[in-house]
Protein backbone atom coordinates (compact mmCIF):
# COMPACT_ATOMS: atom_id res chain seq x y z
CA UNK A 1 0.00 0.00 0.00
CA UNK A 2 1.03 3.49 -0.58
CA UNK A 3 1.69 5.79 2.18
CA UNK A 4 -1.35 7.86 1.01
CA UNK A 5 -3.44 4.50 1.06
CA UNK A 6 -2.61 3.86 4.72
CA UNK A 7 -3.20 7.20 5.56
CA UNK A 8 -7.01 7.10 3.91
CA UNK A 9 -7.05 3.88 5.63
CA UNK A 10 -6.89 5.82 9.14
CA UNK A 11 -9.63 7.84 8.30
CA UNK A 12 -12.00 4.60 7.81
CA UNK A 13 -14.58 4.12 9.75
CA UNK A 14 -15.24 0.38 11.18
CA UNK A 15 -18.30 0.30 8.34
CA UNK A 16 -16.08 1.76 5.53
CA UNK A 17 -13.63 -0.91 5.98
CA UNK A 18 -15.44 -3.48 6.38
CA UNK A 19 -17.08 -2.61 2.90
CA UNK A 20 -13.46 -2.42 1.43
CA UNK A 21 -12.71 -5.41 2.91
CA UNK A 22 -15.79 -7.22 0.93
CA UNK A 23 -14.92 -5.44 -2.39
CA UNK A 24 -11.06 -6.99 -1.83
CA UNK A 25 -12.49 -10.28 -1.03
CA UNK A 26 -14.95 -10.51 -4.18
CA UNK A 27 -11.87 -9.40 -6.19
CA UNK A 28 -9.78 -12.11 -4.92
CA UNK A 29 -12.05 -14.89 -5.01
CA UNK A 30 -13.01 -13.45 -8.92
CA UNK A 31 -9.76 -15.24 -9.92
CA UNK A 32 -9.67 -12.03 -12.70
CA UNK A 33 -6.37 -10.77 -11.21
CA UNK A 34 -3.22 -11.41 -12.35
CA UNK A 35 -0.45 -12.69 -9.58
CA UNK A 36 1.15 -9.61 -8.67
CA UNK A 37 -2.28 -7.78 -8.73
CA UNK A 38 -3.78 -10.62 -6.31
CA UNK A 39 -0.81 -10.02 -3.70
CA UNK A 40 -1.39 -6.17 -3.48
CA UNK A 41 -4.97 -6.95 -3.06
CA UNK A 42 -4.28 -9.71 -0.72
CA UNK A 43 -1.96 -6.87 1.55
CA UNK A 44 -4.70 -4.28 0.91
CA UNK A 45 -7.04 -7.14 2.83
CA UNK A 46 -4.58 -7.93 6.02
CA UNK A 47 -4.31 -3.90 6.43
CA UNK A 48 -8.45 -3.58 6.15
CA UNK A 49 -8.68 -6.27 8.71
CA UNK A 50 -5.70 -5.18 11.32
CA UNK A 51 -7.20 -1.94 11.00
CA UNK A 52 -11.05 -3.45 11.79
CA UNK A 53 -9.78 -5.40 14.42
CA UNK A 54 -8.10 -2.04 16.14
CA UNK A 55 -11.47 -0.21 15.53
CA UNK A 56 -13.48 -3.32 17.82
CA UNK A 57 -10.24 -2.97 20.57
CA UNK A 58 -11.06 0.16 20.85
CA UNK A 59 -15.38 0.19 20.84
CA UNK A 60 -14.54 -3.04 23.50
CA UNK A 61 -12.79 -0.43 25.80
CA UNK A 62 -15.89 1.91 26.08
CA UNK A 63 -18.41 -0.84 26.58
CA UNK A 64 -19.73 -1.25 30.34
CA UNK A 65 -21.94 -4.05 31.61
CA UNK A 66 -24.50 -2.97 33.70
CA UNK A 67 -24.46 -4.68 36.91
CA UNK A 68 -27.31 -3.56 38.61
CA UNK A 69 -29.79 -0.46 39.24
CA UNK A 70 -30.31 1.17 42.73
CA UNK A 71 -33.81 1.98 44.21
CA UNK A 72 -33.07 5.26 42.86
CA UNK A 73 -32.71 4.32 39.43
CA UNK A 74 -29.25 5.07 38.80
CA UNK A 75 -27.84 2.21 36.71
CA UNK A 76 -24.35 0.70 38.04
CA UNK A 77 -21.42 -0.32 35.98
CA UNK A 78 -18.29 -2.06 35.13
CA UNK A 79 -15.65 -2.27 32.44
CA UNK A 80 -16.47 -4.94 30.33
CA UNK A 81 -14.29 -8.02 30.92
CA UNK A 82 -13.42 -9.93 27.52
CA UNK A 83 -13.77 -13.92 28.92
CA UNK A 84 -10.57 -15.46 29.09
CA UNK A 85 -9.62 -17.63 26.03
CA UNK A 86 -9.60 -21.66 27.54
CA UNK A 87 -8.77 -24.78 25.73
CA UNK A 88 -12.23 -26.31 26.28
CA UNK A 89 -14.97 -26.16 23.77
CA UNK A 90 -18.01 -23.67 25.02
CA UNK A 91 -20.19 -26.53 25.43
CA UNK A 92 -17.68 -28.04 28.48
CA UNK A 93 -17.49 -25.03 29.97
CA UNK A 94 -19.52 -24.41 33.53
CA UNK A 95 -20.65 -21.33 34.46
CA UNK A 96 -19.62 -20.16 37.97
CA UNK A 97 -22.19 -21.43 40.93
Amino acid sequence: MSQSSTTDLSELSFEEAIAALEQSVRKLEGNSLGLEQSLSEYAKAATLISHCQSKLQSAKKKIEQLKSVTRSGTAVTEEWDEPEASDEPKSKRRKPT
